[in-house]
């Protein structure tokens, strides 16, 4: 069986589907492109975007090899998809993959598998992620060897996933959202309780700002003692406790410390979620929402998707005029259940809605996204749009005249706008170049 370390997205990938039969759609034209450390495979499309990503693999792993004292002698086998509907196709592993795994490391074989998904940001840092995942896990096979130990000694997952984000990425926006909450919401749990968050994205983002708040006051070097002292205690608080020369809790006083004095100076200028505004759609995960005002019968709408159940699904909450007061919420489609909705995609922006009450919403159908178009007012389904050549869509949004534009990924992993006019049911390439475009 294998032990898989992978990135995530914001949502805990526990949560989400019950089966799944993972269904094969494609016959890839696998090649190989072989560097110094890496052979990577891929489909024979991809080849640009397979030439980008063997560049910052090499980068990664020279960062790796030096921060980490360690360096790995066999050819690390790299296997990039160009989007995430073929990612979810390969047998690297048996188990479905859900919408919010981003790649993984397969520990047996020592396989990484990611797919592009439309960033070559997104997709360094997945790179770098999985690459600090194979480094930790091979310097700590040779720690075992070297001290003749039958098992290989591993830390808790807040710390290797911790560690992943640390050298993947910058603290960013979102990080500082995590934490911010976290502090001004006591629910900070410090390491001594982290495992109450154990397995969710709030995890990742903990494990991060340790080593941030470590690396500010102890030195980037913690990182490489804590793995080469692991031996020395069963108990990894104790290991940390070792490294530091400090009891875990007065490491976990520093930490709250360090992160109060960033945020509590927000508190003077800015008010509480609870009273800045007023939470009128919960339970569950909700995503994408759209006001929705149908002036003929005075009524409002807020349009939205959401997984409150397991399933991710298209709904529609009437409200008050004032849009405070829940009248009633109807799930309009629910995915995951057949061909024709596969999955919705939550972690993209899927959702749009026009004035007159139409709403384009991409979902999984088959071996590609189609944009589904959908009345709300008369609950009936308009059309549906596939385009050839177009694996991934994301990001509609209605013009005036009802034309459709949003971005799509296609077999070459190339990230670009298009415009779907609905007047003449014609589709109309925007860009076609290597950057990043977003509608």
């Amino acid at each position: 069986m294998a032990i898989l370390f992978g990135a995530v997205a914001p949502l805990n990938a526990q949560y989400y589907y019950f089966g799944r039969n993972k269904v094969h759609y494609e016959n890839f034209d696998w090649r190989i492109l072989q560097t110094e450390h890496f052979d990577i495979y891929f489909d024979a499309d991809m080849l640009p975007m397979a030439e980008t990503g063997a560049r910052i693999a090499e980068e990664a792993f020279g960062v790796l090899k030096e921060d980490l004292q360690h360096t790995i002698t066999y050819r690390i086998p790299l296997i990039f998809y160009n989007t995430h509907i073929h990612f979810q196709q390969t047998n690297i592993t048996p188990g479905f993959i859900p919408e919010g795994v981003g790649g993984f490391f397969e520990f047996m074989k020592g396989r990484v598998v990611i797919p592009f998904l439309g960033s070559v940001g997104k997709f360094r840092h997945v790179i770098y992620h999985e690459l600090t995942h194979v480094f930790m896990t091979s310097k700590l096979s040779r720690i075992s060897k070297d001290r003749k130990w039958t098992d290989t000694y591993f830390p808790p997952l807040w710390f290797v996933e911790g560690i992943a984000e640390f050298y993947s990425t910058r603290p960013d926006a979102q990080a500082a959202m995590v934490m911010r909450d976290a502090v001004l919401n006591n629910y900070f749990t410090g390491i001594k309780n982290i495992n109450a968050v154990y397995g969710s994205f709030i995890m990742y983002k903990f494990g991060q700002a340790f080593m941030e708040f470590v690396r500010e006051r102890y030195g980037r070097w913690f990182v490489l003692r804590v793995l080469e002292n692991i031996h020395l205690s069963e108990d990894f608080n104790e290991v940390i406790s070792i490294t530091l020369g400090k009891p875990v809790e007065q490491i976990d006083a520093e930490w709250l410390e360090h992160e109060r004095k960033k945020y509590y100076p927000l508190v003077t200028t800015h008010s509480s979620n609870a009273l800045a505004a007023k939470k009128v759609i919960d339970g569950g995960y909700n995503f994408d929402p759209n006001v929705l005002i149908d002036s003929l019968k005075r009524k409002y709408y807020i349009v939205y998707t959401a997984n409150k159940d397991g399933y991710s699904s298209l709904f529609i909450t009437e409200m008050d005029s004032t849009f405070t007061i829940e009248l009633n919420t109807e799930r309009v489609i629910t995915a995951e259940r057949g061909r024709e909705h596969e999955s919705v995609h939550l972690f993209e922006p899927s959702l749009t809605v026009s004035k007159e009450g139409i709403a384009a919403f991409v979902t999984r159908s088959g071996e590609s996204d189609v944009i589904h178009l959908y009345d709300l007012l008369k609950k009936q389904e308009v059309s549906k749009l596939r385009f050839d050549g177009i694996l991934s869509i994301s990001d509609p949004s209605f013009s005036e005249k009802g034309d459709i534009l949003f971005r799509g990924i296609n077999g070459e992993a190339s990230t670009d706008l298009y415009v779907w006019f609905r007047e003449e049911q014609k589709l109309k390439r925007l860009t076609a170049d290597n950057f990043n475009d977003a509608s």
